[in-house]
């Protein structure tokens, strides 16, 4: 009889050590649903799922293999309740909301922003920045400085490559962009022409045409060329003129000649001398004595876009120079490949640094810190490091937008109707447990 008391107890507490594993877990996944649902409205979160796994079952008996005479009995095992066996995190693509800020940026794809906070680095999807005092790019709600590639300088100068463009380094650092900072001035390299010089202009008769050019400090220069007809058909005397004063011409510069068609023969070029512009500004040296001023009168490939001498009026001008002067800094813009692009207020657009994507092998493994911020754990796996639609082609970048929580609170709400019920349940069994437990001991007495 006492044996039998003992078993039946032993039963009735295996049975509330299973309520309570139960209410233990559904307290915990009642946790990941209440933290979902607080960060509805935060720009890159990623909503957890929890996930149970039932306890190490009692084992009973083996069971039997089938015989001659009897059938086989299958294990005698009875479980021993629930787990709570882990937290995985939903990374799908949040929706992305355009803000018109422009440096809130969203990653539409896989792959984190990298930041950098008291001397470790860190990762997130939150893309709200902004510039602190000091320049230095920052994620809003940690402060933490956001990495990339910088552009290199040298001598306190951008380093461009032979298109003119500024080259980024490579080496991941701090993105800063300097209060103050300036476009540097450019020296004008190239004048075209175009338009027509007309054929019923008269020996001695000229057209003459002014361009504004650029010194190598971003002064202004009046560059005036003229055509003068001379007694030779299809001919042109040319003169240079700098602020009035005459230019000295290189060999072969002219006479301009056009052919019978009506299209320019000879000289399709001018290289003007920056040593020669130099003398006729009295020997000031404001431009680089090493470098030309090319005008480009025709062109071999499209003839019909440059000088032509056809019947008509003269309508020769200057349809492009490539010189301008020091800008000051305007607005800051973020293209899809993550580049930060500075507008001048003289007209020109400078790439100023490069935002870093991180992809690891498991992005489920990263630790969260709090603050939109992620850090590196061993199931992670380390960073590769990389850059939108270069590095992977996949990843873009958004400009004036952040990603929103991918939360779902139609899902959180069903979960939490069930983690409720599932929650009443085990309280109930372990409510049922103890009223038969009572029962059972008082039939000691």
């Amino acid at each position: 009889m006492f044996h039998q008391l003992r078993v039946r107890t032993m039963a009735l507490l295996h049975s509330m050590n299973s309520a309570r594993s139960s209410l233990q877990a559904h307290q915990r996944r009642l946790a990941v649903i209440a933290d979902n649902i607080a960060n509805v409205n935060t720009i890159g979160y990623k909503a957890s799922r929890a996930l149970f796994a039932e306890a190490l079952a009692l084992r009973f008996g083996l069971g039997s293999a089938a015989g001659v005479e009897v059938g086989g009995t299958n294990p005698l095992q009875i479980g021993n309740g629930v787990r709570f066996a882990a937290v995985v995190r939903d990374l799908s693509q949040g929706t992305l909301t355009y803000t018109g800020r422009p440096l809130d940026v969203a990653l539409q794809g896989e792959g984190f922003f990298v930041v950098r906070a008291q001397g470790q680095m860190y990762f997130t999807r939150a893309g709200s920045f902004a510039l602190d005092a000091a320049g230095n790019l920052v994620e809003s709600a940690s402060g933490a400085f956001v990495q990339g590639y910088v552009v290199q300088t040298a001598g306190g100068r951008i380093v461009r490559d032979a298109s003119g463009r500024a080259v980024l380094s490579r080496q991941l650092g701090t993105i800063q962009i300097p209060p103050g900072l300036q476009s540097p001035p450019h020296q004008t390299e190239r004048v075209r022409l175009s338009g027509n010089l007309s054929t019923s202009l008269a020996e001695g008769e000229s057209v003459a045409v002014s361009a504004v050019i650029y010194d190598v400090r971003g002064g202004t220069h009046v560059l005036r060329l003229e055509f003068r007809k001379t007694a030779t058909p299809n001919e042109f005397e040319l003169s240079v003129t700098l602020d009035g004063s005459a230019v000295t011409l290189p060999a072969g510069a002219s006479p301009v000649q056009f052919a019978a068609d009506g299209t320019l023969s000879s000289p399709l070029t001018i290289a003007l001398a920056g040593s020669e512009l130099n003398a006729a500004l009295g020997g000031a040296e404001l431009f680089d004595a090493t470098k030309s001023v090319t005008v480009e009168l025709s062109s071999a490939s499209n003839p019909l876009a440059g000088l032509t001498h056809f019947a008509g009026q003269s309508t020769v001008q200057v349809v492009e120079q490539d010189g301008y002067t020091a800008g000051e800094l305007l607005g800051i813009s973020v293209d899809a490949a993550g580049r930060l692009i500075g507008s001048f207020s003289n007209g020109r657009s400078e790439v100023l640094a490069q935002l870093v994507v991180a992809k690891f092998p498991n992005p489920e493994g990263l630790l969260r810190q709090g603050e939109h911020l992620l850090a590196l754990s061993p199931s992670s796996g380390a960073p590769i490091f990389g850059t939108a639609g270069e590095s992977f082609p996949s990843v873009q970048v958004v400009g004036g937008a952040l990603e929103e929580s991918n939360v779902d609170l139609t899902e959180e709400f069903s979960d939490l109707i069930a983690t409720q019920r599932a929650f009443e349940a085990a309280a109930r069994t372990m409510s049922v447990s103890d009223q038969m437990l009572v029962e059972l001991l008082a039939l000691r007495r």
